[in-house]
């Protein structure tokens, strides 16, 4: 699976969370793929916004992992790709037991990091596991 989560800015100053969730099927993979490569197959989205072109991307989160992991497994691995990079500048980028993390935001968002991933993590989990 790849999951992803964008806080987007609006030409018309429209600010959001927007989420995708795609699916690679049952084939395992040593390396998680690149989601700029092969993103798989859209099967969710969670808009806040419109996703009409033209909007600037201020944060994202990226996760890729094996479309069967359950997220009860993924959190562990998450907080300990969070711990792993906490102290370094965005954006970050790293594998951790077989599932890639990347985050990136802008700097006005990046001052209270911690409360922008949460919001982007949210937004994941719910396009995950939608209500």
């Amino acid at each position: 699976m790849y999951v992803t989560a964008h806080r987007v800015r609006t030409p018309l100053l429209e600010e959001g969370i927007n989420a995708y969730l795609y699916a690679h099927g049952g084939s395992g993979w040593k390396m998680p793929p690149d989601p700029e490569v092969e993103p798989g197959e859209l099967v969710n989205t969670l808009l806040t916004v419109d996703a009409v072109g033209g909007n600037l991307v201020r944060s994202y989160l990226d996760i890729v992992a094996p479309d069967g992991l359950w997220w009860s497994e993924l959190r562990p691995r998450f907080m300990r790709f969070v711990s792993s990079m906490r102290d370094s500048s965005f954006p970050w980028s790293r594998v951790v037991d077989g599932c890639l993390f990347r985050v990136g935001m802008q700097q006005q968002l990046a001052q209270a990091w911690q409360r922008e991933l949460a919001h982007l993590y949210r937004a994941c989990e719910m396009v995950h596991h939608p209500a």
